[in-house]
């Protein structure tokens, strides 16, 4: 008897939406980058939606519907405006990092 708990599919976020902040470097990025590994939509959040570009490029060799968007996120308005416009997307949103 095995003691590791078996993989999960690879793919096991497939057609989720995920919405990442800080999208564009560090952290924020990988993780855009791992979700979208996994299947997930990933909608890449950076202060302007260019920044967050490059990230949903790469994302969408991965998965489709990867979108940049920007988002000062130490603004209220801003935030529940972009989660709103993010949950009108095809498979609404699922994840939030």
């Amino acid at each position: 008897m095995s003691s590791t708990p078996p993989s999960p599919d690879p793919r096991f976020l497939q057609g989720r939406v995920a919405l990442v902040t800080g999208a564009s470097r560090g952290i924020g990025r990988a993780i855009a980058l791992r979700l979208a590994a996994r299947g997930a939509r990933v909608a890449c959040v950076a202060t302007e939606a260019s920044r967050a570009q490059e990230t949903a490029d790469q994302c969408a060799r991965h998965t489709e519907g990867a979108q940049a968007y920007g988002c000062d996120v130490a603004d209220t308005a801003a935030v529940q405006a972009l989660v709103e416009q993010v949950q009108k997307e095809p498979g609404g949103l699922e994840l939030l990092v």
